[in-house]
């Protein structure tokens, strides 16, 4: 596949995700009649999925770079695909029984270890980013947002 195939590919990909996410987003339901509603930030960053997508369509269809008719012969970007999305498919069926916190920790810890090169590779680091990331984003909803995130098998 061309990089312009791929481009044209993911634009349009992520043009129709965003027109679905933003469908999805206006079904959520108000809980409170003066607030935002629980599908605002969703259908903002719906709308930006939409607004990049388009002008990344607009500018594969209208630009003549040199480097358009370029066919990789590598599969690693496909390997790649497809182990983040085994990854995130994984995370996904266990956030509601093992929990917001234990479940990022893993999925985090995961995906840095996939993306990261040996010589880039650093366990400890990778640890502490995992551990640290999802407490603060699940003390963020708890304290700050009063909307507790899934608390699963261990209850944290």
């Amino acid at each position: 596949m061309s990089n312009k195939q791929r481009n044209l590919l993911t634009s349009v990909l992520f043009l129709a995700f965003g027109v679905f996410f933003l469908i999805q987003a206006k079904g959520v339901p108000h809980k409170i009649e003066s607030d935002v509603g629980s599908g605002y930030v969703p259908a903002f960053i719906a709308i930006l999925f939409i607004i990049v997508a388009a002008a990344k369509l607009i500018i594969t269809l209208t630009r003549k770079d040199p480097y358009d008719d370029v066919v990789e012969k590598s599969d690693d970007s496909l390997v790649g695909g497809v182990v983040t999305i085994a990854i995130m498919f994984v995370y996904m069926m266990a956030f509601e029984p093992v929990g917001f916190v234990l479940s990022s920790i893993i999925f985090l810890f995961a995906l840095m270890n996939w993306f990261a090169n040996s010589e880039n590779r650093n366990i400890p680091i990778f640890a502490i980013i995992s551990i640290i990331m999802p407490i603060a984003v699940d003390a963020l909803f708890v304290f700050v947002i009063k909307m507790p995130l899934p608390k699963g098998i261990i209850g944290f």
